[in-house]
């Protein structure tokens, strides 16, 4: 029994080929490394439709597919431990590679997070890296370290279909700049990762490959677009993930499963030659690649090999400059802005629980504490000219009609949401897509790029914390707009998503209502009880070194 249980609707063509992704996928995984049907008896079935906590399950032990040591390597190890143990040879990168693979394999049986398998190619790498150790020969600062990849990061001889139908048969022939870097790096590949129909949804759900479900409750979502790649993170079938983030993809997820998730300035990392349903031309908003890790460690292990390897070298827009050590500029007591509950996009209990809880241990560190106002922040106007600009590119409704499938239930809700929301504030843009409408849309955006200047500066801030969303993760196709994380997209800020705590169901449950003219997701207080919680934390355009330091900054007060 495997989440393959689970329904989807859809014409026969999307039901065939959703059988025929799932099958590919289940096939790949090896015969011992599937799950006792006996171990699930206990699973509330359908998985998606009832409440089934798999971390508590702890089935990766309960298996024994993975012995002792296994486990040891993918619970109790950092990614840094990871790379230290691989470079002085107490680990190698066989016996990492193939109990990550094992964890993944059994992630994949109850969360569906993967598309594309390739374990025996992972495994021929690993030993060859072994082999180069021993002779005093590492590749570089990832050497043999296992790396998982969303479903759009394209892999010379991998299929990359981004879960479309249109494009069912499509192999990679060649390797997109980041793979290529990374593979330089030291990398091990060993599978990829699922994503929402079009990448434009918080909801990681196709036709080919099915629905991915948060391990912490199956019954919520695993966030999107990255969502896949979270969701084996968060099942520690990977030490780091590679995500991309137009409208907080990284962080959607991350704070759905309860992962770190960093959204560095777009262009520091490399973005090129990744499979897309996008207008290449149109870089209105631009998306970035950024890692999904299970600490600040492995993010900023990830940060500072790439951007110091010259990506530039495989990437035309990639900006070429190094990685800056900025920990002895980082002031001991800072001052962070508070981002406050835009009226358009009320926020959940226990996400206002979780920042204010943050806040207080910020204080009671020494810090300093500023309350933006909502006025000052324009989170909603920015979230609807970030999707008038992004409305003007057709190019993915086009790849799913051509594909005969209709689009995904999380799509149909986002744009149900959008209808409740007032868009006067932006009529004078016009209606006609072209030039004029793209022209006054980035006029717009330059002005509430500039307001933010004015407010850093008049507060003088070090950073700013927040919710990174309206609620914890939510029942399937639920989401709707991602408001707060959209924002730091559409400023092009660097940002960070750190878990902190837990959703806890309240007697009496704390109450929450959208009123008219106002979006949020429904919030059920009894299912969401146990769902992660996280903390956004944010700097200014091309200060990730910053962004970076002060998260961990803010971790440590955190946790």
């Amino acid at each position: 029994m495997t989440v393959n249980s689970v329904t989807s609707n859809g014409p026969a063509r999307a039901g065939e080929a959703l059988h025929d992704g799932r099958q590919q996928t289940d096939k790949a995984i090896p015969e011992a490394w599937k799950l006792d049907p006996s171990l699930l008896a206990g699973l509330k079935l359908p998985l998606e439709t009832f409440k089934n906590n798999l971390i508590e399950l702890d089935l990766p032990r309960k298996s024994d597919i993975l012995s002792q040591s296994e486990l040891e390597i993918t619970e109790s190890y950092s990614v840094y431990e990871l790379l230290t143990g691989l470079a002085k040879g107490s680990l190698t990168s066989l016996e990492v590679t193939t109990a990550f693979a094992k964890r993944a394999s059994i992630a994949h049986q109850v969360t569906n997070c993967l598309t594309e398998i390739f374990f025996d190619q992972a495994l021929d790498r690993a030993r060859a890296l072994d082999t180069q150790r021993e002779q005093g020969k590492p590749i570089g600062p990832l050497h043999g370290l296992p790396v998982s990849l969303k479903e759009c990061f394209q892999l010379d001889g991998i299929p990359a279909t981004l879960g479309l139908l249109a494009y069912s048969g499509h192999v990679s022939t060649t390797n997109s700049a980041l793979v290529e870097l990374l593979t330089e790096l030291g990398a091990v590949f060993y599978c990829k990762t699922n994503i929402p129909q079009t990448m434009m949804a918080a909801d990681s759900h196709n036709y080919i490959f099915g629905r991915t479900l948060n391990p912490w409750n199956t019954s919520l979502t695993a966030g999107g677009s990255s969502g896949g790649e979270s969701a084996l993170v968060a099942f520690r079938g990977s030490p780091l993930g590679v995500g991309t983030d137009l409208a907080g993809s990284v962080r959607i997820p991350s704070l759905c499963c309860g992962t770190y998730g960093f959204r560095p300035s777009a262009d520091r990392i490399p973005y090129f030659g990744q499979q897309s349903c996008a207008n290449g031309g149109l870089r209105t908003i631009t998306s970035c690649a950024g890692p999904i890790a299970n600490s600040m460690d492995a993010l900023e292990v990830f940060m500072k090999a790439v951007v110091n390897a010259t990506p530039a070298r495989l990437d035309p827009f990639v900006l070429d400059i190094p990685w800056r050590e900025v920990r002895g500029t980082i002031k001991p007591k800072l001052r962070f802005g508070v981002i406050p509950e835009d009226s358009v996009f009320p926020i959940h209990p226990p996400v206002k629980n979780a920042v204010n809880k943050a806040v207080k241990l910020l204080e009671a560190n020494g810090h300093e504490i500023v309350r933006l106002q909502p006025e000052d922040c324009l989170v909603a106007k920015s979230a609807l000219v970030a999707w008038a600009l992004m409305d003007l590119d057709d190019t993915a409704d086009r790849v799913v009609a051509a594909g005969g499938e209709p689009p995904i239930p999380a799509r149909v809700r986002m744009r149900e949401e959008m209808a409740k929301i007032d868009w006067s504030c932006i009529a004078d843009v016009g209606s006609t897509p072209g030039v004029a409408r793209l022209a006054a849309l980035t006029v717009k955006r330059s002005e509430i790029i500039n307001a933010w200047r004015k407010l850093w500066q008049h507060h003088q801030l070090d950073a700013v914390i927040g919710p990174p969303a309206q609620n914890t993760a939510v029942e399937h196709d639920e989401y709707g707009i991602p408001p707060y994380t959209q924002l730091l997209n559409f400023l092009d800020y660097p940002a960070c998503v750190i878990p902190f705590g837990r959703a806890r169901s309240l007697n009496p449950p704390e109450k929450f209502e959208s009123k008219a003219g106002q979006s949020a997701p429904k919030y059920n207080p009894e299912n969401l009880d146990g769902a992660p919680c996280s903390i956004q934390v944010f700097t200014q355009k091309m200060r990730d070194e910053e962004c970076m330091e002060i998260a961990k900054v803010v971790d440590r007060c955190l946790h």
